[in-house]
């Protein structure tokens, strides 16, 4: 009774180790290879430091509107049920669809200074593209809808009772968004933060696109990695992988960590 169990999980290892474990293995490996001193020096490499930030900042941007987004458009389309809705419902996963090349081309033709949504911007002396807004709007598309769809499911799923025994105690909107709606949500919120923050420190081909990939100013953490690649400086690669791998780890295992805490915490109430 226990074999067929015993070789689905040997399996399911097997594949993740494969997929995962061996890749992000080689990659430390590599970026230790010369000892921890080499990797603490190449960590201080101006370049790179100087696209880290970049990457921080446009983080620190695009995450907080996707969630705003996030949440509200769930709100909306499980609360405020209709036609449009369920249309509109569709139409945000367009960036899970669409490759990331293709975001960043359509973006360039829209806010190019010749292009339909660039020549107001280039009449007030505004440049988009190849800027660091170019690139908080290419985080932002690509990583649209990782937030509503974590949030959408688990609305659905706890329904408006509690919200509706709010409202006739006297509650407002607002205190029942926050005391009641939030609360219920609020790991499908985390785990969407989670995946846009991964999305958004990862994102390549978009950004690749419409910034210009411009050293010291443009060039995001993703970029120098690539671009220590082709001017033949891998070890100043690996280590860059090895530390955006390290951030999406650490950010996976507080969230981790954090879920187990409030299970106990349920645990313990109950």
């Amino acid at each position: 009774m226990h074999r067929p169990s015993l070789a689905l999980r040997v399996a399911v290892l097997c594949y993740v180790g494969a997929l995962v474990a061996l890749p992000l293995g080689f990659v430390f490996q590599q970026a230790l290879s010369h000892g921890v001193s080499a990797f603490v020096n190449a960590l201080s490499n101006a370049e790179m430091d100087s696209a880290l930030w970049l990457t921080v900042r446009v983080a620190v941007v695009a995450v907080p509107l996707n969630v705003v987004f996030g949440l509200g458009v769930s709100l909306w389309i499980v609360r405020h049920p209709s036609r449009f809705s369920r249309v509109f419902d569709t139409l945000i996963d367009i960036p899970l669809a669409v490759s990331p090349i293709i975001v960043g081309l359509s973006l360039e033709l829209a806010y190019a200074q010749n292009g339909w949504l660039g020549r107001p911007f280039a009449a007030w002396g505004l440049q988009v593209m190849f800027s660091y807004w170019a690139i908080v709007l290419a985080s932002v598309f690509v990583s649209l809808p990782l937030v509503s769809r974590q949030v959408i499911p688990m609305l659905r799923s706890v329904g408006t009772h509690q919200e509706q025994t709010a409202q006739t105690l006297g509650a407002g909107p607002v205190r029942i968004f926050f005391t009641v709606t939030l609360r219920s949500i609020t790991w499908a919120t985390a785990y969407g933060v989670t995946l846009t923050i991964a999305r958004v420190i990862g994102e390549y081909g978009a950004v690749l696109i419409v910034s210009g990939n411009i050293g010291f100013r443009t060039e995001t953490l993703t970029l120098n990695i690539s671009n220590n690649f082709e001017n033949f400086t891998p070890y100043q690669g690996f280590v860059g992988v090895s530390l955006l791998s390290l951030v999406s780890i650490f950010v996976l295992l507080v969230l981790g960590h954090a879920r187990h805490r409030e299970r106990l915490r349920h645990e313990y109430r109950t």
